[in-house]
């Protein structure tokens, strides 16, 4: 099978610029400090591997004979889950930690505060209060 019949020429350019573009949009923002190198990590590397497989489409005719899919489009949908699943499952372990670091702050901030009004009472020596609610 040519590489023309697995990706048109037009959609393989289309697809392309829209990759780098993406990839750029990633390195901008990681350069404005708005994104983490550490997050941004899973969409840089599947970025690089989508734009591996649009310019070099012969990979995913490879891959899927590899892994058995007969028609390589099949495979190509298969890799675009497989992008957004493991976009998401990073995105959902980042969220997962950041909110697991907001409780564990919001109890030390509770704790900061009870021993702060203790010591403005002038008790040093009583257990502290409960925060106010």
């Amino acid at each position: 099978m040519s590489e023309h019949a697995i990706l048109p020429p037009g959609i393989q350019l289309t697809a392309l610029v829209v990759l780098l573009a993406f990839l750029a949009w990633v390195i901008r923002l990681i350069r404005a400090q708005r994104l983490s190198v550490r997050d941004s990590l899973a969409w840089l590397l599947t970025t690089a591997v989508a734009l591996a497989v649009t310019a070099f489409p012969s990979l995913l005719a490879g891959a899927a004979d590899l892994v058995g899919v007969q028609v390589p489009s099949n495979a190509v949908f298969g890799v675009g889950l497989l992008y957004l699943a493991v976009n998401v499952l990073t995105v959902t372990i980042a969220s997962s930690a950041t909110a697991e670091r907001t409780r564990r702050l919001a109890q030390e901030c509770a704790l900061l505060r009870a021993e702060l009004d203790r010591l403005k009472a002038g008790r040093p020596g009583d257990p502290p209060a409960p925060p106010p609610r």
